[in-house]
């Protein structure tokens, strides 16, 4: 049966081979129908018209077909969609990128690593899909920064994934500084503790080693010591006293050493005799 004149083949993306078969079935035979044919010439349109909607190794596979092997479309389709089996697979996998979900425990910047390396796991995916599937599998309940960012998403919608990128390393952005990965300066704290420095160790050894001996043997534990100063400087003005006193409380005096405690060979009149 000829092609009726008044047939118009419509506007059909023309297959190869890396879709769903399914889809372009569809497709193809609302194409048709749309025309206005009875049921004899839809069928006949059918097989003739197939093979110009097909591409590359979808149409070798049609070219190849042996001769009188198709009595009808529901044959020729049923053949078709066996031999692409494979792409079915493929549009089911590339759906899986919906399935990337954000947990009520992760973190932003964790999640939008784990969305990345799972979609190159996956086969490609329009930037439309994936800029779709982030934006619906961002979990609104998993921080604040992920909140604020489907809100923003919501009232201002990223067109492209360069967009979608932009808005969430601005939020990932806040989410390190309320974490406090980020100290926000490269200089380290100028009020910490300093270590004491070796010239104060040398002028603190100086001062303790320039020191009067305190002679102890008649004062007994040393505990009376001001009150016999006192005793003495009766006459003395009060001024002189706290003079005194303040110097006497503000230096480290240090007991003079005693010559029992060396284990020496000689004696004290030994030692005066040497002199």
């Amino acid at each position: 049966m000829p092609i009726p004149k008044k047939f118009r083949m419509s506007d059909i993306p023309k297959y190869n081979g890396k879709t769903d078969p399914n889809e372009h079935i569809t497709l193809y035979t609302c194409g048709i129908k749309g025309n206005d044919l009875n049921d004899d010439e839809i069928e006949s349109v059918l097989l003739k018209k197939f093979g110009e909607t097909l591409l590359k190794g979808a149409m070798i596979w049609y070219h190849n077909l042996p001769p009188n092997s198709i009595d009808s479309f529901a044959m020729l389709a049923d053949a078709f969609m066996k031999v692409h089996a494979g792409a079915i697979k493929v549009a089911t996998r590339k759906s899986d990128v919906f399935k990337i979900k954000q947990r009520n425990d992760e973190m932003l910047r964790e999640f939008v690593s784990k969305f990345q390396m799972e979609r190159m796991e996956l086969p490609p995916v329009s930037n439309d899909w994936v800029v779709q599937a982030f934006m619906q599998c961002l979990n609104e309940w998993s921080s604040i920064t992920s909140r604020q960012l489907k809100q923003n998403l919501i009232e201002y919608p990223a067109m492209t994934w360069s967009d979608m990128h932009n808005c969430y390393q601005s939020k990932i952005r806040v989410e390190d500084d309320q974490l406090g990965a980020h100290s926000g300066s490269v200089h380290p704290n100028r009020l910490a503790a300093k270590p004491p420095r070796d010239t104060d160790r040398e002028s603190r050894f100086n001062k303790e080693h320039y020191q009067p001996y305190i002679d102890r043997r008649n004062n007994g534990s040393g505990r009376n010591t001001h009150r016999n100063n006192r005793r003495n400087d009766r006459g003395q003005s009060s001024r002189e006293h706290m003079s005194n006193n303040w110097f006497d409380k503000h230096t480290d005096s240090v007991e003079a050493p005693r010559l029992s405690e060396y284990n020496f060979c000689v004696d004290a009149l030994g030692i005066v005799s040497a002199i």
